[in-house]
């Protein structure tokens, strides 16, 4: 991480995405802490969840041409945490280190109001 913000300072306003996969784990039933999650994609019987584990990605898009994302973080959700929590939380971990203030692109799941109070409440913490 430390190696992608070097190169983030050079940039007047870094685009930041985050983005939360479910990784579905249905047939390993002595997996530690797997959670219900939500899939897009058709699951059998029509049920648009699964049992798995959550994952949450704060990812560097470094140019508007091309398709690259450089991670930045890459953390398990776990049981007692949601989504908007650890977006924040990691949101917050990589603004320490900026010195420019990112333009910061989210899923469709994080638009709602318990996202800006999580970051409100973990700038406030700092």
């Amino acid at each position: 991480m430390q190696l992608y913000i070097q190169q983030m300072s050079q940039v007047e306003r870094p685009v930041l995405a985050i983005d939360h996969t479910a990784w579905l784990r249905p047939h390993a039933p002595t997996l530690k802490e797997r959670t219900y999650e939500h899939q897009p994609t058709a699951l059998p019987h029509g049920i648009p969840v699964g049992i798995g584990q959550g994952y949450s990605t704060i990812a560097w898009i470094p140019s508007t041409i091309g398709s690259w994302a450089l991670p930045l973080r890459h953390e398990r959700i776990t049981s007692w945490e949601n989504p908007m929590a650890k977006g924040a939380e990691q949101l917050a971990q990589v603004c320490e280190y900026l010195q420019n203030r990112p333009i910061a692109l989210f899923d469709s799941e994080y638009g709602c109001a318990p996202l800006i109070k999580a970051t409100a409440a973990i700038a406030a913490d700092k």
